[in-house]
């Protein structure tokens, strides 16, 4: 009363085929987790980064660079108090000179390519005050090594 060689042969190929899948189930679970954190961390510190950019923006009197109508991958400007910031990126870091103190923005799992400041608005008439439009790409490496990306936009007009 025990099992045949076919038996045992088809149990072990039906074991294999259920302990296979489900393998190939938890490491696509895993996986998909470990890149949903990437991409919520991203997330974050690309909000994080626009509200760095708002917040340097509050309270500016003058846009100093770029001029109007350019675009530059640094924002200089100056407060109503006169103090002057400046936001800049260099080898994928957001950096901000803030009162002499040079600081990096952005955590050292996230890169920023493409940051851009657009100075834009003013029209004769006043209808459309002085303001920047912000736009960079950031990314970082999900565990598995996939690169993610996001775009991200803001744009600040001057109160005068």
């Amino acid at each position: 009363m025990g099992f045949t060689l076919i038996e045992t042969l088809l149990y072990i190929g039906l074991y294999s085929i259920i302990m296979g899948g489900a393998i190939v189930a938890v490491y696509t679970i895993f996986e998909s987790a470990g890149r949903n954190q990437t991409k919520a961390m991203l997330q974050v510190e690309g909000v994080f980064l626009t509200g760095k950019i708002n917040s340097a923006l509050s309270g500016a009197k003058t846009i100093d660079t770029p001029s109007f109508g350019a675009t530059s991958s640094q924002l200089s400007i100056t407060k109503y108090d006169g103090t002057l910031i400046s936001i800049t990126f260099a080898t994928g870091t957001m950096m901000i000179l803030h009162g002499g103190d040079v600081l990096s923005l952005n955590n050292t799992n996230t890169e920023v390519a493409e940051l851009l400041f657009t100075n834009i608005g003013t029209s004769s008439v006043g209808i459309i005050p002085e303001g920047v439009r912000a736009a960079f790409t950031l990314s970082a490496r999900a565990p598995n090594g996939m690169i993610i990306s996001q775009d991200f936009r803001t744009t600040r007009y001057l109160r005068k």
